[in-house]
C-alpha cells in the first residue's frame, strides 16, 4: 500500500500511480494527511475514482467551460459576466489543469490562503462560492462523488464593514461644477433615490410619474442589453423630492422625448456606464487644487451609499431604507450600514437612571 511517512514533516503521505479503465496512468503525490489513516481513505478513494473511465475525469478546465456555457441558459448576462471574470482570474489558473478527481481539501485550503493574500475576505469568499458551484455541478455530472470545497467550507473571519459615501454638504459642492442639465438630474436622481446606475439608465419617461412625484424600477440596463433587476424586491416604485424632479421635468422639456424613449440616453438607448463615469471623474477632478483632491473621490455605487447614509443619519426606518434601496432583506440593510447607526446606548443607560430618581416638586402657587 503506497502510504508513507514524512518523518521530516510528521505527517503521512501517498505515492502511486493510478491506472484509468482507457489505459492511461497519472502519477499522484499527496502530502499532508495528519495520521495514516487520513492518507488511506484518500487512497481509496483515489482508486475507486480510477474506475471511472478517463473521459469522466475531466481536466478541471474543461469542467468550467461546460458550467459557463449552462449559466448562459440558467443566469442573467450581469451574473454570467462576474462569474466569467471570476473564473479567468483566479480558479483557471489555480485548478485549471488538475484532473477534477485530485482536487483535495488541501488544495481549496492552499487556494483560500493564496486568495486571502490578494483579496478582501468578502471577495475571497465569493470566489470561494463560485467554485463550490462548480464542483457542485460536477456532482450532479458524475464526474466526482463529494465537493471538497463544501467540505472545507468558506473562508472564515470577520471584515469590518467600509462603505465610502457624501454627505449632503459633500454633494452640493459637487453639483457646483455639473453644468450639464442632463448629468445634473442623474446626480440628484443618484443621490435622492438610493437606485443602481444600471436601474437609472434602463428608465423610460413612461415609469416616471410627475404627478406623485415618483419613478418606477421595472428594469435594468447592462452593458448592452435591457435585463430584469437584480431581485423581485428591487422592482419597485421609489418617492423623489421635489427638486429632483423639477430637474427631470427640465431635462424632459429640452429634449421633447416620447414616453418609450429612455430618460438618460439617446431614444431607446441608454448611455453607456463607462461613459458615465468618464464624465463623473471629469466633474471630480475640477476639485483637484495643487495637486490635492478637495472633495473626497468615490464611485457611481457610492451615491446609493450616501443616500442610505442620508435617510440613517435623519432617523429613517431602516425599514424604508431597505425598500428604497431594494433590498430583499431588512437583514441585508443592516449588514451594510449598521456601523453608520449612531451608538445610543448613553442615552439608554440616562433614561434609566432616571427611574429611581427622586420626583422634582412641581409647585403650582403664583
Amino acid at each position: 500500500m503506497p502510504v508513507y511517512k514524512d518523518k521530516k514533516r510528521g505527517t503521512w503521505y501517498i505515492s502511486t500511480y493510478v491506472e484509468y479503465r482507457d489505459g492511461t496512468r497519472e502519477r499522484v503525490l499527496r502530502r499532508g494527511f495528519r495520521t495514516k489513516r487520513e492518507a488511506t481513505e484518500y487512497e481509496s478513494e483515489l482508486l475507486f475514482n480510477a474506475r471511472i473511465s478517463s473521459s469522466d475525469n475531466p481536466l478541471f478546465k474543461d469542467v468550467i467551460d461546460e458550467y459557463q456555457d449552462m449559466s448562459k441558459n440558467t443566469m442573467k448576462e450581469s451574473t454570467v459576466n462576474r462569474l466569467n471574470g471570476i473564473c479567468r482570474l483566479y480558479i483557471r489558473p489555480y485548478f485549471g489543469d488538475k484532473r477534477i478527481q485530485s482536487i483535495s481539501n488541501k488544495d481549496v485550503i492552499t487556494f483560500q490562503n493564496k486568495l486571502l493574500k490578494k483579496l478582501a475576505l468578502s471577495t475571497a469568499r465569493g470566489v470561494h462560492k463560485d467554485l463550490s458551484a462548480i464542483l457542485n455541478y460536477a456532482l450532479r455530472m458524475e464526474y466526482i462523488n463529494k465537493n471538497v470545497a463544501s467540505e472545507v467550507g468558506n473562508i472564515k473571519g470577520d471584515e469590518k464593514p467600509s462603505v465610502n459615501y457624501w454627505t449632503l454638504e459633500e454633494f452640493k459642492a459637487f453639483l457646483t461644477v455639473v453644468n450639464c442639465t442632463k448629468y445634473k438630474a442623474l446626480f440628484m436622481l443618484l443621490f435622492y433615490s438610493g437606485a443602481r446606475i444600471g436601474e437609472l439608465l434602463g428608465l423610460s419617461w413612461s415609469s416616471v410619474d410627475f404627478k406623485n412625484n415618483m419613478i418606477d424600477i421595472k428594469r435594468r440596463y447592462y452593458k448592452t442589453s435591457f435585463g430584469t433587476p437584480k431581485n423581485k424586491s428591487s422592482i419597485r416604485k421609489i418617492k423623489i423630492p421635489q427638486h429632483t424632479m423639477n430637474q427631470l421635468a427640465k431635462l424632459k422639456l429640452m429634449n421633447k422625448p416620447k414616453p418609450e424613449h429612455v430618460v438618460f440616453g439617446q431614444y431607446l438607448r441608454p448611455h453607456n456606464q463607462s461613459s458615465i463615469n468618464q464624465r463623473f471623474y471629469i466633474y471630480l477632478d475640477e476639485f483637484i487644487v495643487d495637486g490635492k483632491q478637495t472633495l473626497k473621490r468615490i464611485r457611481l455605487h457610492d451615491f446609493r451609499h450616501s443616500h442610505a447614509s442620508y435617510l440613517i443619519n435623519r432617523g429613517v426606518d431602516i425599514q424604508i431604507i431597505s425598500k428604497r434601496l431594494g433590498h430583499s432583506k431588512v437583514s441585508t440593510t443592516l449588514d451594510i450600514y449598521s456601523h453608520l447607526y449612531p451608538n445610543k446606548e448613553d442615552e439608554i443607560i440616562d433614561m434609566m437612571d432616571d427611574d429611581f430618581n427622586p420626583k422634582k416638586v412641581v409647585n403650582f402657587n403664583k
